[in-house]
């Protein structure tokens, strides 16, 4: 394996095509150098300057490129998050018969008309990003900050949670209705069961999801028949006078078309408690098999769009809705009135056994988040290194909560809603700026922007009413997010908080503490070494070069960052690439900014090559927004390495030929005894003269239009400058 530093080099004349400057530093680079390293020296921890490797010849070929390990089917990814979506039937009817009335249906038909436009939203924007993490993955590789994106994870966590918890406590009670045991007790037990089927592994886990699911949808189906044979049959279980009776009941109780505006909208803000869940899909997207993602949301879509509809359908003409006291037992109420004891047995049943499985979502939905911000350095490494880690704590966390809040769900209840609400809106608007950003990014369809402002306007009404229903329980959710994200911005700030300990200690008066601070600085470098980062390069573009090296700045703990060009033929790799690397090399100084050319084709195989011989994951590597559809180079195949910026025309990028051929007469000029002549002379700078005629310089420009170069007064035209002013 050949490797070449070009720090020791021997200065040539010539460089060799693809070499002109891997071997040498340019003058005034160096002159760069020798001015910062006076403060670099002074600097803790100094990374020491970049050098340029050469990786010519490999010792082994690379590997072939091979598929991402995926085990989901359809229905088995259908089932994990559509236990959760469909099981939301059981509370959302009462509740939307609650607060509509008889007008509820039309509110849960502008619900499915928001999940509708949500497919869509979904489907471009993971399509685009197939990873793990959702929202999450959405906004770090299209905004400029790590650390805002990590922030709104947060709320996908804590929805998370809340799903859990309360889904856990509702089952519980209506395991309460067929056996005396308490909700709390049940509760518990659930978390810890599923908490060990996940840690069997999520293949034996969606297996079990899988039958909970099928077990659902054919009780559901039961239940649908039966309600409506009942409903129909003039002389049945519910006789037609019954089901005019109960029209007319629910008609006075929802107040007539007096009302119609209030309770339309009420009735969708609670309908839009039934689609959550919807999200789940996408927080473990990497284990689906290809081209499962946008079934699962047209299957979700399909089954609560139908249950839901159809069951406050069946609600208004078999049951009086003002009778319905327990909104989470709305449909038993449905089962008894329309086939008796027996169906209503059934649905209890299956109640409990949906809810319980919704906690399985939960489970995987947080576990495949938690791994991606690992993974991307937001939380700490030993999570993704150990996912079983993360399946406990949640578990800890649920149970803890569940004790906390004595077996009453009324305050998680509104943390999911308003957490799940969010998130959607949130998904929305990084759709808008996905498709402004990454524009060229592939994905399996693009949808025109009024889709996702739609979207997001319709889940901002529904947030609205959420936030002003449970005003009373805000706080609540406040102080659990503020902590989360106050745990979340410690990790994020662990460098900057060890720096400000590292100068307390540093002290003349905390002498003492030299053991600490000993302890305090190598924690430092362990923390920077380990979040060493790559970039791969494909033109020679200071602009773009120097953009990566802000966001290393303003993102990661990293103070090593290769640049690396993978190429197949010396002729072709792009000439100022060192060249521009040690410029900003020398502007950084925290920074060691390393160049490596690499003799191989870019794609996944290059990548795991690297990541093993640097140890540098492929979540800390970064590239330019890929456009390639061939496999092997589509950003789902490229380990999940970042996109930090945007599509990269690699004909714009080199057209900067021109200018660095006259860089030769730049580097001459700094070494000369009269450099100012020199520059002159080569036309890289013009004599200037001083005007005591304000008006001079404008009306010189307005003559000479738009010169490329700056107008000149002729000597003797004006007076000259004083002498002091000539030596500022």
């Amino acid at each position: 394996m050949a490797k070449m530093e070009s720090r020791n080099g021997n200065h040539k004349d010539e460089a060799s095509p693809g070499q002109d400057t891997a071997g040498q530093t340019a003058p005034f680079v160096q002159m760069a150098r020798d001015t910062s390293g006076a403060d670099a020296a002074r600097m803790p921890g100094f990374p020491g300057w970049g050098e340029v490797h050469a990786y010519r010849c490999l010792d082994t070929p690379l590997p072939p490129h091979k598929a991402r390990h995926a085990i989901l089917g359809e229905f088995t990814s259908t089932a994990i998050c559509g236990n959760d979506i469909t099981s939301s039937c059981f509370y959302v009817t009462g509740a939307m018969a609650h607060a509509a009335g008889i007008w509820a249906p039309f509110g849960a038909i502008i619900a499915a008309v928001t999940l509708w436009l949500f497919r869509w939203v979904y489907t471009e924007a993971v399509t685009a990003l197939p990873f793990n993490g959702g929202i999450y993955n959405i906004l770090l590789n299209t905004l400029a900050s790590k650390r805002a994106a990590a922030l709104v994870a947060t709320l996908t966590m804590l929805s998370y949670i809340a799903t859990a918890v309360v889904s856990a406590l509702s089952a519980g009670s209506y395991f309460a209705t067929l056996v005396p045991v308490g909700n709390i007790y049940t509760a518990i037990c659930l978390i810890i069961f599923f908490c060990i089927l996940k840690l069997i592994g999520i293949k034996e886990s969606g297996a079990v999801a899988a039958g909970m699911f099928a077990f659902h949808l054919c009780t559901m189906v039961i239940l649908m028949i039966v309600s409506f044979i009942s409903i129909c049959r003039p002389k049945g279980i519910l006789p037609f006078e019954d089901v005019r009776e109960n029209v007319v009941a629910n008609f006075q109780f929802t107040g007539g078309m007096a009302t119609f505006s209030e309770r339309l909208f009420l009735g969708f803000s609670k309908a839009m408690l039934g689609v959550s869940g919807f999200e789940s899909s996408a927080n473990f997207v990497e284990e689906q098999k290809p081209g499962v993602f946008p079934k699962t949301l047209r299957n979700m879509w399909y089954a609560v769009t139908i249950l839901n509809l159809t069951f406050i359908l069946e609600c208004v003409f078999a049951t009086k809705l003002e009778e319905i006291k327990n909104l989470d037992a709305a449909l038993a109420i449905l089962a008894e009135k329309s086939g008796g004891a027996w169906l209503k047995f059934i649905v209890s049943v299956d109640a409990v056994v949906v809810l319980a499985a919704s906690i399985l979502t939960s489970y995987v939905g947080f576990g495949g988040l938690v791994s991606r911000m690992s993974g991307d350095r937001c939380l700490p490494s030993i999570f993704q290194r150990n996912d079983k880690i993360a399946t406990i704590l949640f578990m800890c966390v649920c149970v803890s909560w569940v004790v906390v809040e004595k077996g009453e769900s009324e305050h998680l209840a509104a943390c999911y809603s308003v957490a799940f609400l969010t998130v959607m809106g949130l998904f929305a608007l990084g759709l808008i700026v996905l498709q402004s950003q990454r524009p060229k990014l592939p994905r399996d369809m693009k949808n025109n922007v009024c889709i996702p402002i739609t979207a997001f306007g319709l889940v901002v009404i529904a947030l609205g009413n959420a936030l002003f229903s449970n005003a009373s329980v805000m706080p609540f959710l406040f102080s659990y997010l503020f902590v989360l994200n106050l745990l979340m911005l410690l990790f994020l700030y662990r460098l900057k908080l060890l720096g400000v300990l590292e100068v307390m200690l540093a002290r003349p008066e905390c002498r003492c503490f030299s053991g600490v601070l000993q302890r305090v600085i190598s924690c430092k470098h362990e923390i920077q070494q380990e979040s060493s980062v790559v970039y791969f390069s494909k033109t020679a573009n200071i602009c773009r070069l120097n953009e990566c090296i802000q966001y290393v700045i303003e993102n990661e703990d990293a103070n090593h960052c290769r640049v690396v060009h993978s190429y197949k033929d010396e002729e072709t790799i792009p000439r100022q690439l060192v060249y521009y690397a040690q410029i900003l090399d020398a502007t950084y100084p925290s920074i060691k900014l390393d160049v490596v050319f690499v003799k191989a084709a870019f794609g996944p195989p290059l990548i795991d090559f690297l990541s093993s011989e640097w140890g540098v994951p492929p979540n800390l590597m970064f590239i330019t927004c890929p456009a390639s559809e061939e496999a092997g180079k589509r950003i789902e195949d490229l380990r999940g390495v970042r996109v930090i910026m945007g599509h990269e025309e690699e004909e714009f990028a080199e057209e900067q030929q021109i200018p660095v051929l006259r860089d030769v007469d730049l580097e001459r000029a700094v070494t000369e005894e009269n450099p100012l002549s020199i520059l002159v002379d080569r036309g890289l700078a013009q004599d200037r003269f001083w005007s005591s005629t304000p008006l001079a310089y404008h009306h010189t420009h307005d003559a000479e239009g738009n010169s490329d170069t700056w107008p000149c007064i002729p000597f003797g035209a004006s007076e000259s400058s004083t002498g002091s002013d000539s030596e500022e």
